[in-house]
């Protein structure tokens, strides 16, 4: 007797379980995708008037992103500390054509990528080598300065070239994809 309502109980979950796909938008670079959008997933971009924008994706429709945006603020609590808040949320909606780049995700070890480690073993080495050579009263050698503030030049020329986003255009591609059928 199980066996038998079994088969039919497993047909209506099964029935209720199956719904359509909404529409949704594929990041790709050539014809590799990069990162797909979906639903219910969190986006962040960089509009076509520069600003940043980022919030929880409602919906994809009609070549449109449906986006809910939060206004999280620290608030003070009775125990002297602080903690998030959510203030307030915007609706926002945006043409996916309005998408002017990416960020890309940070890798492994972005400090050294970037230059920041550059910057401040130099600029420190610099300063700790000035800093001793007056205290002890013994040579400052120009050429350990140079050698320091070259490699803090170094540094600050790798965070200027490092490109931190994906520039929609040419090379990458933001593309909707529609699976809803048209409503009439």
């Amino acid at each position: 007797m199980r066996k038998l309502l079994l088969l039919p109980a497993c047909f209506f979950i099964s029935l209720f379980s199956f719904s359509q796909q909404s529409d949704f938008l594929s990041f790709r670079k050539k014809d590799r995708t990069i990162k797909t959008y979906f639903r219910g997933m969190l986006i962040e971009f960089i509009h076509l008037n520069g600003s940043a924008v980022n919030g929880v994706i409602e919906k994809i429709y009609n070549d449109t992103i449906y986006m809910i945006q939060y206004d999280v603020r620290m608030s003070p609590t009775p125990w002297g500390t602080n903690v998030q808040d959510t203030i307030g949320h915007y609706d926002l909606q945006f043409h996916y054509k309005e998408i002017a780049a990416i960020p890309k995700p940070p890798k492994a070890f972005e400090f050294i990528r970037n230059g920041t480690l550059f910057m401040i073993g130099g600029g420190g080495y610099a300063f700790l080598h000035t800093f001793n050579g007056l205290i002890q009263k013994r040579k400052i050698y120009p050429s350990t300065l140079a050698i320091s503030g070259g490699v803090a030049v170094l540094g600050f020329t790798m965070r200027k070239l490092r490109k931190y986003y994906y520039p929609v255009g040419k090379k990458y591609k933001m593309e909707y994809i529609k699976m809803s059928s048209p409503q009439k």
